[in-house]
């Protein structure tokens, strides 16, 4: 929320997507975001819907729906979790193959819509820490191949 207000108070109107694929529902945003009352800012968590194993397939196909939430906005901050992984200790329905297409998607669909993305580190609570690492490098994989097709 800090980074979609400084956009905004940079550039006044601008419309300011939050998607939160981090495992753990984003109250604190949706707070700021009821408090404030007048910004423009779309937020979806997934957390607040997709925890169980069983999800992870819905989980996918629903991406679509989430990405056209964003269509109006200017820019998307993705959070790109990696808590979703299956083998995370607080988290996890994700395997890293369905991890894969969860960043594919949403960085092939928002280069679709035209929409600039940044995203950032969140999550991960494995041991030892070098499975954290990967899961991060291959989000950023993903961007990078995405962006060479977009």
């Amino acid at each position: 929320m800090v980074a979609a207000l400084a956009l905004q108070a940079d550039q006044p109107g601008l419309r300011v997507g939050i998607l939160d694929y981090d495992y753990h529902y984003g109250d604190g945003t949706d707070d700021i975001i009821r408090r404030l009352q007048s910004c423009d800012v779309t937020h979806i968590s997934a957390g607040l819907s997709w925890t169980r194993r069983a999800q992870a397939a819905a989980f996918l196909d629903h991406i679509a729906e989430d990405l056209q939430q964003m269509k109006r906005c200017d820019v998307v901050l993705y959070q790109a979790g990696a808590d979703p992984h299956v083998d995370d200790p607080l988290g996890g329905f994700l395997t890293t193959s369905e991890m894969t297409l969860r960043d594919r998607y949403v960085f092939e669909g928002l280069a679709a819509r035209r929409i600039p993305v940044a995203w950032n580190l969140a999550g991960g609570y494995q041991h030892p820490l070098a499975n954290v690492v990967e899961l991060h490098v291959n989000t950023m994989r993903v961007c990078i191949a995405s962006s060479l097709v977009g």
